[in-house]
C-alpha cells in the first residue's frame, strides 16, 4: 500500500456574473380555445420579435412550457367552465449582459411577464481557476502541517481529485434587485416601460480538491510498501 497524506484543499474566487437567464411568459384568456390559441400566438410573435431583434445578445430561447387548460369558477356549489387560458413559458439565456435592460424593457412592452434575472457564470470564467488554484495551494499548506507535526516530509503529488464545484451567488444588493423587479412590472395603459440599470452582485466560485502526497522519510526517500 503507498504511505501517503491525503488531505483536502479548499479555495474560493469572486467575479462578477457574465450570464443572465430570465423566465418570459405569455397568457392569453379567451372565451373559446381556439381564440387562446390565436390570442397566445399574437403575444408569443410580438415576443419572439423582441427576442430576434437582440438575437447578438442571446445565447439560446427554450420553449420550457406550452399550456392550455379551461378557466373555471364555483357557481351554487358546481364548478362551471367561464373560459380557456392559453399560455407560453420561454426560458432566455443573455450573454451580453449591456443588453439586460433594453430586453427586458421590450419583452414587457410586448406582453410578456418577465422573471428574473438569474445571475450565473460560464464556465470558462478565470474566476473559476483562480479558485482552483487557491485550493490546491491550501491543500499543500495542510499537507505540510500535517507531515510536519508528525514528523514527517512531503514527497511528489500522487493524485488528485476534484470532488466538485459549488456555485454560492451573493444576494443582490437592494438597488440591483428593486431595478429588475420595477422593469419587470406590468406597464400602465399608455405608460411606456423605464430602461432602468439591472446591476449584478459578484458571485462567488467554491472549490475543493483532494491531493495525495507520497511520504518521505528522514533520508528523503520513500518508505517501502
Amino acid at each position: 500500500m503507498e504511505r501517503e497524506i491525503v488531505v483536502r484543499g479548499a479555495g474560493e474566487a469572486r467575479a462578477l456574473p457574465d450570464r443572465a437567464s430570465l423566465t418570459v411568459e405569455v397568457t392569453a384568456d379567451r372565451q373559446t380555445q381556439d381564440e387562446a390559441h390565436e390570442a397566445r400566438a399574437k403575444l408569443a410573435a410580438r415576443v419572439d420579435g423582441v427576442l430576434d431583434r437582440h438575437a447578438d445578445a442571446i445565447d439560446r430561447t427554450t420553449i420550457a412550457a406550452l399550456v392550455v387548460q379551461p378557466r373555471t369558477r364555483w357557481q351554487a356549489g358546481e364548478e362551471i367552465r367561464t373560459g380557456w387560458r392559453a399560455g407560453r413559458t420561454s426560458l432566455v439565456d443573455i450573454v451580453r449582459l449591456d443588453s439586460l435592460g433594453d430586453i427586458i424593457s421590450g419583452l414587457v412592452d410586448a406582453g410578456a411577464a418577465v422573471r428574473g434575472p438569474q445571475w450565473s457564470m460560464a464556465p470558462s470564467n478565470p474566476a473559476y481557476d483562480q479558485a482552483r488554484r487557491a485550493a490546491a495551494a491550501d491543500a499543500r499548506r495542510r499537507g505540510e502541517a500535517y507531515a510536519s507535526a508528525l514528523g514527517l516530509s512531503l514527497g511528489p503529488v500522487a493524485w488528485v481529485a476534484e470532488p466538485g464545484l459549488r456555485n454560492g451567488v451573493t444576494p443582490l444588493p437592494v438597488q440591483g434587485r428593486a431595478a429588475a423587479l420595477a422593469v419587470s412590472a406590468p406597464v400602465g395603459a399608455g405608460a411606456e416601460p423605464e430602461v432602468e440599470p439591472v446591476t449584478p452582485a459578484e458571485m462567488t466560485v467554491q472549490v475543493e480538491v483532494d491531493i495525495a502526497f507520497a511520504i518521505l522519510d528522514a533520508s528523503g526517500t520513500g518508505h517501502p510498501h
